[in-house]
């Protein structure tokens, strides 16, 4: 009888992304199983269609976190026997809702007190942050396996059906299947990440002022006012803001056809990157060895000589001057040399 596994996802885009490679090779680990993947519900759409995975189990959006979320996620699984669980978050919670709803072989990394809820535990690799996220989810397979697989860089397969969306989509904002266009992610969730709206107006004039180029604005229903405040800014008609009015699949379509994508480490970086656009990713707090988007045409701007860079902190703790250092030394100048090494200087 075939085994049947479960994949419990990250909670956000942008880890789901670097879990690609291990969902997608997990039949190859365990041949012959079923695979169903848990994931909270906006992401639902990464995942479907996916030929690798047989069924997604979706978790409603006030269930992700806390202890109801453990009852709710025995709720979700326990009807269907799995065999084998594989945890990718690393909390308490994810481990427990798997140990309560039956999953017979639960295998995670040791972290936050639930190795007792695991019966295959594994220690994470030292020096910690090392590897990347990426290959750190792959591992994961591997180790918990035991078998050797090759791994590749995160890549999303897009259909017929996503590619006339985006077209579709493009179309209705007055961008021809015909046209090139750059795409621009203005906004990250953390504050620490942020460029600012200033920055990236003055990056989108020039980009169309050098290269011709219209400009899509891309990001959540909570970016839209900001993106329209850019693309008012910017006092061109070039520029058309897309943010809250895509799903992921449209959003990764829009990607795949840009010539070339700018913008902060955040979920839209790791959807270009998975759908082969060109990037310039900025970085900052985060740290660029761990969770950077993967990508053979990738440009990384992130001031390596500043003491508190990669902080990995949410809310940067510096005064006066030295506040959000790692995002305000980097200049729209650089920016713009770093596109240009991807597309070319024009002029």
């Amino acid at each position: 009888m075939s085994q049947r596994i479960l994949i419990r996802t990250p909670n956000h885009l942008g880890d789901c992304i670097m879990a690609l490679p291990m969902v997608n090779e997990t039949r190859e680990a365990y041949p012959g199983c079923s695979v169903t993947v848990m994931v909270p519900e906006n992401l639902v759409d990464l995942f479907h269609p996916n030929p690798a995975i047989d069924e997604i189990i979706k978790i409603p959006a006030q269930h992700v976190h806390g202890l109801i979320a453990v009852m709710k996620i025995k709720d979700l699984i326990a009807e269907h026997e799995f065999d084998v669980g594989l945890i990718l978050p690393p909390s308490f919670g994810a481990a427990a809702g798997f140990k309560l709803g039956g999953v017979k072989n639960r295998i995670g990394y040791i972290a936050d007190g639930r190795r007792l809820l695991l019966t295959k535990p594994l220690p994470l690799p030292e020096p910690l942050n090392d590897a990347h996220r990426s290959e750190l989810y792959f591992n994961l397979l591997r180790r918990g396996a035991g078998i050797d697989l090759e791994y590749t860089h995160p890549k999303l397969f897009l259909n017929d059906a996503d590619t006339e969306r985006a077209i579709v989509l493009l179309r209705g904002f007055g961008i021809k299947e015909s046209d090139e266009y750059a795409a621009v992610s203005f906004r990250a969730v953390a504050e620490s990440r942020r460029w600012g709206s200033e920055n990236y107006t003055e990056l989108i004039k020039r980009i169309v002022s050098k290269w011709g180029l219209q400009v899509v604005l891309l990001g959540s229903e909570d970016d839209r006012k900001i993106g329209d405040s850019i693309a008012s800014a910017a006092g061109t008609r070039e520029v058309k803001n897309l943010a809250g009015k895509t799903n992921i699949r449209e959003v990764a379509a829009v990607l795949s056809r840009a010539k070339f994508f700018a913008g902060n480490d955040s979920g839209p970086a790791h959807l270009a990157a998975a759908v082969g656009a060109p990037i310039v990713v900025l970085s900052g707090a985060d740290d660029p060895r761990a969770t950077s988007p993967m990508s053979a045409t990738k440009r990384l701007l992130y001031l390596d000589d500043l003491d508190c860079i990669s902080c990995v902190k949410n809310k940067c703790p510096l005064k006066g001057g030295q506040f959000m250092q790692c995002m305000t030394g980097i200049t729209v100048d650089m920016v713009m040399g770093e596109i240009e090494q991807l597309v070319g200087d024009s002029d």
